[in-house]
């Protein structure tokens, strides 16, 4: 019987829930915001099924080196409505004209991340843009399963815990039709802090949220922008890691996940066919590439290689070096961020304080920064926001150059 006696060592990743064949464990939510495994223990028959899909009690082998891809989507549509290159947008089309099956996040109407799958290309849309707060699994590894034992494909996304739960929850058994994507992440913010930042977004802009996203491109990819959108027609923008409340948080360290201060899957070689996450500088690998968006991609296994070539035409791409994109764009595959030591603490105000006395005691920001930050929108238009990325560039090159 799986007993969580230690938060760090839960990944939240469902496969317990998933796997239980007395389904008499539920993923019960605590005082963070965060799911964990609760056993009915009037129902359970103590099989050790949970104990043995648990993921994190899986060794993963950190020996083989990935193929390492820039990739841009020639769509510029889909990489205008991606976070990134639009790299998961074609492999859900090569799924999909493959009579296959997609499964990924999106949030519903109440702002609650769930995983779901599509059928079609129409409603595959849901699953664009990042997320940043962990999903709910909900039953999804066993419709999964089930398409899979129909004989349909399958492309499955989603954290690399949440890739080891369902390869735990498969518990060995191989599909030539399984796909899976991982995602490279900070870690995975408390979904009651996301809570509590959409509420108070709309008390200050006095209507309710209909969209919130994440990583807008409004501004281009290289100002990536929190948009929200209310039912009085108002919008609002935010510069994610600087003028945004819930993203300056999470750059914070203060509101992950624990598990996520001590990853167990943050290494280089995953058990998902792709490893996929956000290449800021594709020009300066190539002048093919522009400035619109482009995804680093590990390819970790032989099937994934032989998708990646069939959908070669997709893209632009380029092979990459594996070493300077992970210093470059990559820190957090093998790297965890540290724990903020005042998470406890953020935590116990969390509910009890307003957002806004939240921000001052936690968010240090000095007019003078406030003002910067302010203008940067302005300067973005003018064209001196680029002038500056490209001095930004130069000097990470000329840095990384020196280490060569």
């Amino acid at each position: 019987m799986i007993d969580i006696k230690d938060k760090k060592n839960c990944c939240g990743c469902w496969a317990c829930a998933n796997a239980c064949p007395k389904k008499c464990i539920s993923m019960k939510e605590d005082e963070e915001g965060f799911r964990y495994p609760h056993i009915d223990k009037v129902s359970c028959i103590d099989c050790g099924v949970c104990d043995r899909v648990c993921p994190i009690q899986k060794t993963i082998q950190d020996d083989e080196i990935p193929h390492s891809y820039i990739v841009q989507n020639k769509d510029d549509d889909i990489r205008r409505h991606s976070t990134s290159g639009g790299f998961f947008s074609a492999i859900a089309d090569y799924m999909l004209h493959n009579n296959g099956v997609v499964f990924g996040a999106a949030f519903d109407k109440d702002h609650v991340v769930r995983h779901s799958y599509a059928e079609t290309k129409e409603e595959c849309i849901k699953f664009q843009v990042s997320k940043y707060v962990q999903s709910l699994i909900m039953h999804t590894y066993r419709e999964a399963k089930e398409f899979l034992d129909a004989g349909r494909m399958v492309v499955f996304s989603g954290t690399p815990c949440q890739i080891a739960g369902l390869y735990g929850y498969l518990r060995g058994k191989e599909y030539d039709g399984l796909v899976t994507v991982d995602l490279v992440c900070h870690g995975t913010p408390s979904p009651r802090l996301l809570n509590e930042y959409l509420s108070y977004q709309e008390l200050v802009y006095g209507s309710k949220i209909v969209n919130w996203k994440s990583r807008d491109k409004y501004y281009g990819y290289d100002y990536s922008t929190t948009n929200i959108e209310f039912e009085n027609k108002k919008i609002a923008y935010h510069k994610g890691s600087e003028s945004d409340l819930f993203f300056r948080l999470y750059f914070k360290n203060i509101c992950s996940r624990p598990s996520c201060y001590q990853c167990h899957f943050r290494t280089l070689h995953r058990v998902s066919d792709f490893t996929i996450f956000d290449c800021w500088d594709a020009p300066s690998a190539s002048k093919k590439f522009d400035s619109n968006g482009a995804t680093n991609v590990f390819v970790h296994t032989q099937k994934g290689q032989a998708i990646f070539n069939s959908l070669k035409s997709y893209f632009v791409w380029k092979e990459s070096n594996i070493n300077s994109v992970i210093e470059r764009d990559g820190v957090m595959i093998t790297h965890n961020a540290p724990k903020n030591p005042r998470r406890t603490e953020f935590f116990s105000d969390l509910g009890n304080l307003s957002m806004d006395k939240i921000e001052r005691k936690y968010l240090n920001c000095s007019l003078v920064k406030k003002i910067i930050i302010s203008l940067k929108p302005t300067l973005y238009r003018i064209g001196v926001f680029k002038l500056y990325m490209l001095v930004k560039r130069f000097l990470q090159n000329k840095h990384l150059l020196s280490r060569i």
